[in-house]
């Protein structure tokens, strides 16, 4: 029913629905989540079960109710409805944003009829705050300078439909044991700089790995690429000023194999072992996800490196029984640090980053 409240709605990449509503529900829990529209899932309260952020959601909208109108008045004067009633009650700062669920899927046009469309609401919408709650409309600051030490009102609009959206209204807080951050999703696209000597379209994704968790590596530090060819993550470590190993049988893009730091090891990815340990190890190899895990573990197990990150690909496993997997695997390694990411760049896969 329209305006009827909804604790939580979660944002994720389009076509991960069920993947996100399995990992939301605890297991054995008659809780219900549900995806009223491709890529927004929505549940009847936050889960307490979860220790961390999900790994399939890309934004968190808490606090969230559905409305709707005929026309972009219409949702404008209903959103108004929300929102002023927060702004009355709280003078911090606030800012916003509004945008359909495909802004955090790569390749999507479920959503192109409203192409357009969350852009119109947004101006429609400041354009009433100047107008009515002009002193309101003081406080707004961009979500681009926001600052994430000093509290503020988060409005999050997603459109789902000419005539419906849904909105959230949330104090931002500082993260505690079981809860995470209400943000705008800082990946969103965009955000990773083009590169036009990338080798590959993974080059993207490390990048993205290392802006979740702000940890990259150093000049000098060293690498092991395992799988490199074409050179895509090793070309991202070298550009940072890495040395890399870079393993593989296949050619490298020549301007990554000819790079001063870059020693291109003629072998197998999935068995090759440094002799010392190596401050980073990458591997986007296209193998069996228990396989991955079990490369991992190796690697673990002789601390032969002390960070990763590792791409794990489904091929067709149920993505809970992977997730299992890997929470058995950071229990016995004690990897306390490890973040689990479906990322923009991600299609049938998930990203592991962590340290020894």
């Amino acid at each position: 029913m329209p305006g009827k409240q909804i604790i939580d709605a979660y944002i994720c990449g389009i076509g991960w629905e069920e993947a996100l509503c399995n990992e939301l529900k605890p297991a054995g829990s008659a809780e219900a989540f549900s995806s009223p529209a491709p890529g927004l899932v929505v549940g009847t309260r936050h889960p307490s079960h979860l220790k961390n952020e999900p790994v399939f959601a890309r934004n968190w909208l808490p606090d969230c109710c559905e409305i709707r109108g005929e026309s972009i008045a219409d949702l404008v004067q209903a959103l108004g409805r929300v929102v002023d009633a927060f702004l009355d009650q709280s003078q911090l700062p606030w800012t916003f944003v509004a945008f359909s669920p495909d802004l955090f899927t790569e390749e999507s046009t479920k959503y192109e009829f409203i192409a357009g469309r969350p852009a119109l609401l947004q101006e429609k919408f400041f354009e009433r705050m100047a107008k009515y709650r002009r002193r309101a409309f003081e406080r707004f600051v961009d979500w681009l300078n926001i600052d994430d030490r000093r509290p503020c009102l988060i409005v999050q609009v997603v459109m789902t439909g000419n005539d419906r959206a849904w909105v959230s209204v949330c104090e931002r807080f500082r993260a505690g044991k079981g809860r995470y951050l209400p943000v705008i999703w800082r990946n969103s696209p965009g955000l990773v700089e083009h590169d036009h000597l990338a080798p590959c379209r993974s080059y993207y994704k490390l990048e993205e790995a290392w802006n979740q968790t702000g940890i990259f590596p150093r000049k000098n530090d060293v690498c092991v690429d395992l799988g490199a060819a074409p050179g895509g993550w090793t070309w991202a470590a070298l550009k940072r000023g890495a040395r890399v190993t870079a393993v593989d049988f296949a050619d490298l893009k020549p301007h990554v194999e000819k790079h001063p730091r870059c020693e291109h090891s003629i072998d197998n990815g999935y068995a090759y072992m440094p002799q010392k340990t190596v401050d980073w190890m990458f591997c986007d190899m296209i193998v069996k996800p228990m396989s991955t895990l079990g490369l991992l573990d190796r690697w673990l197990e002789a601390k032969a490196c002390r960070r990763f990150v590792v791409n794990v690909k489904f091929r067709g496993k149920q993505p809970e029984t992977i997730l299992l997997a890997i929470d058995e695997l950071a229990k016995k390694h004690g990897l306390s640090k490890l973040v689990i990411r479906h990322l923009y760049y991600d299609r049938n896969e998930i990203t592991l980053i962590g340290q020894a």
